[in-house]
């Protein structure tokens, strides 16, 4: 079964929009880097835990759902 050429040509255009709108926020991340001089996959620093600061629930305290 052949496609129309108005067809073909709405696809071959969705497909192009499809992967321009795709690509564009990868693009505008890699350019807003390059701009600042960030690298944000350099950076090695990790915050330490801080244990007093995880609260753990007790399920068999008064049976209340909190």
């Amino acid at each position: 079964m052949k496609m129309e050429k108005a067809t073909k040509d709405r696809i071959a255009r969705n497909v192009l929009l499809s992967l321009f709108i795709y690509v564009l926020p990868i693009a505008l991340m890699f350019a807003t880097f390059l701009i600042s001089g960030e690298r944000p996959w350099l950076k090695k620093t990790t915050k330490p835990v801080n244990d007093k600061s995880i609260i753990i629930k007790n399920n068999t305290s008064n049976g209340g759902n909190d």
